[in-house]
Order: structure tokens, then sequence, then C-alpha cells
């Protein structure tokens, strides 16, 4: 019975030390408040990523709306302040990331194949660069050179079998990718507005998008969509982040 006492004393003793310990560990891992995570979103640091950020996207819709024959018809901005599930932050180690995602539609008459010409003499940006290098195909997937030669060659590899629909990739501006209207292929999506739980997010929505995407489909014939999410994977989820780690007392 002794020893059974001295146990239970030793056990109740050694609860009793840790529980400072614990109690500081919940202390460090308990999630900040809205209000600490979005001023570390609002330093001089993060608002210049958010400009340059914002300066990237906009350079690209610009130079796309800029090509002959091309006319921009509605651009929609997404600027979310998310927190990151294991896809982008693998080794939890973000509290929160700010990625500006991007939907452009533009409108032309010009058949596919004389688009891309317009659009490589352009120099909208360096389509395709970087992109995996498909052993059946002379260039880059993503490159306006692939896209050009989907057309030459009737949409069939060398051997016969189906290649992919075209579409140009910028890697320049991470995530982003420009689909068009051609026929035997869904038809570009109209937009519509984007539905995400972030108390973080700034929308820039437009309620007639919807509506005047289908007026310059009618009226030219066919729509370009310039697409980006705004995250490039783990070593890039977004253009700023907030790094867990213990926040000052007060903050």
């Amino acid at each position: 019975m002794a020893g059974d006492r001295t146990t239970t004393t030793e056990f109740l003793l050694g609860t009793l030390l840790s529980l400072p310990g614990r109690v500081a560990d919940a202390t460090i891992r308990r999630p900040p408040p809205d209000r600490w995570v979005l001023a570390r979103t609002r330093t001089p640091e993060a608002e210049a990523a958010r400009a340059a950020e914002h300066a990237l996207v906009e350079g690209l819709v610009e130079r796309l709306g800029e090509v002959d024959g091309v006319t921009l018809v509605v651009a929609q901005v997404d600027d979310r302040r998310v927190t990151p599930g294991l896809g982008l932050d693998p080794g939890r180690r973000l509290e929160l990331v700010c990625r500006l995602a991007a939907t452009a539609y533009f409108a032309t008459a010009l058949d596919p194949p004389e688009l891309l010409r317009r659009i490589g003499a352009a120099a909208v940006a360096d389509w395709g660069t970087g992109a995996y290098a498909d052993p059946r195909t002379a260039h880059p997937p993503g490159s306006v050179a692939a896209a050009l030669a989907y057309y030459r060659d009737g949409g069939r590899h060398p051997d016969g079998s189906p290649r992919e629909h075209p579409a140009l990739f910028a890697p320049g501006v991470p995530g982003a990718r420009l689909t068009w209207d051609e026929p035997g292929r869904t038809p570009v999506a109209e937009p519509s507005p984007t539905m995400f739980n972030s108390s973080f997010a700034q929308y820039a929505d437009d309620p007639a998008a919807a509506e005047a995407v289908r007026a310059a489909r009618a009226e030219y014939g066919r729509i370009l969509c310039l697409g980006r999410s705004g995250a490039g994977g783990p070593q890039r989820p977004g253009y700023f982040t907030v790094p867990r780690g213990r926040r000052r007392r007060g903050h």
C-alpha cells in the first residue's frame, strides 16, 4: 500500500510540474486572431509584393488586349488571403497566403492559326518556356509554335494519335493559361461569381460580366479566356506569405 501511495504521489507531482509546459505549448500553437494576421499583410513589404503582382497580371492582360484583332471584354480580379492547405504548405510553415487570381475575357473574329500568329508576333509573353517537352512534338507544350503545329497537323501526332487541345501557358505569370473557343471543344465558360470561405478576401466582381461575354461571342464569334489561380505550388504558394511563429503579447 505504501508503494502504491508513493507511485500515486509521484504521478500527481509529475502531472502538476508538466502543466506549465503544456499550457505554454498550447499558447504558442494557438492560431493568432484575424486582426494580427491581417496586420502582417499590410506591411510595406506585403504592399510592395501586392503591387508587383497586380502589375504582372495587368501587364499581361494589357499586352494581349493590344494584339491586332483582339478586344478585351471584361477582367475579374480575386485577391485572396487564405489559410493554405497541405498541397501548398506540406510542412505547415505558413499562417496565411496572399494570392491574386484573375480571369480576363477577350473577343476576336480571327481563326485560331491567324490569332496565334498575331499573338506570337506581338511578344505578349514567353509562352511555354520551361514547360515539359513531349517527345512526340517538336515544340514545348503551351507555346505558340506547339499550338500552330496542332492546327497544321490536324490535331494528330505523327503516329495518328490525337493531341490535347492547345492552350498557351505564360510561366512568367505563374499559373497563367490562355484558351479559346474552337469547333469540337467545349466553349470557354462564362464568368460566374467566385464562392469561397475567407474573411480576408477582396473580390472585384462585375455582375454584368457574363452578359458582356455572351454579347461579345455573338458579335465577334470567338472568346478567349486568360486565367490564373495565383498559386505556383509549394515553391510559390502566393505573392506573399505570413509564416507561423510565436506572436508578441498584445499583438
